[in-house]
């Protein structure tokens, strides 16, 4: 018999990898007979780093970057052999670095997803993969524009300020 274990995380207890682990070792111990194939997933929100480093090659990179509410972080990110990076907003955007009573969704920004992205591309990556996942934001990816350097206007030519309001 032949048996694939591709759990997601679960959030607040397990990552993928561990419950992959947790649950093969499982299955293997009431099926000994079975061939057991680990396969982590995500499906881009919180946990695709961890997915992602635990493939043969890849580099775990950290870069400071913003916080959803404009705090100073050091936020993970992954460099693949082949030179794709690979970054998981909610690293640097994600609603678990926001405190239930800080959560003020139309106040938070990308800009930390955004200042991830210049860090890949400062790595010299060419090509990158973005999990949009676990966001603590409203504003669409404008602040990770932001920080990449690109004037987001009103009507009347004035500059937005950060966040989704």
């Amino acid at each position: 018999m032949r048996v694939l274990v591709a759990p997601q995380e679960y959030k607040g207890s397990l990552t993928a990898t561990e419950a992959a682990r947790i649950i093969s070792e499982g299955v293997r111990a009431a099926l000994p007979g079975a061939d057991v194939a680990a396969a982590p997933v995500s499906d881009g929100g919180p946990g695709l780093l961890d997915v992602v480093l635990g493939t043969a090659g890849a580099k775990p990179m950290t870069a400071r970057v913003h916080d959803p509410l404009g705090r100073p972080i050091d936020a993970a990110w992954a460099l693949l052999p082949d030179g794709v990076g690979v970054i998981e907003m909610a690293a640097a955007s994600g609603l678990a670095l926001v405190a239930a009573a800080e959560r003020r969704p139309l106040e938070a920004s990308t800009y930390g997803t955004g200042e991830l992205i210049g860090a890949a591309l400062d790595q010299g990556c060419r090509e990158l993969v973005v999990g949009a996942g676990g966001s603590a934001t409203t504003d669409a990816g404008a602040g990770a524009l932001q920080a990449l350097g690109i004037r987001l206007l009103d009507a009347v030519g004035d500059g937005l300020p950060p966040g989704g309001g």
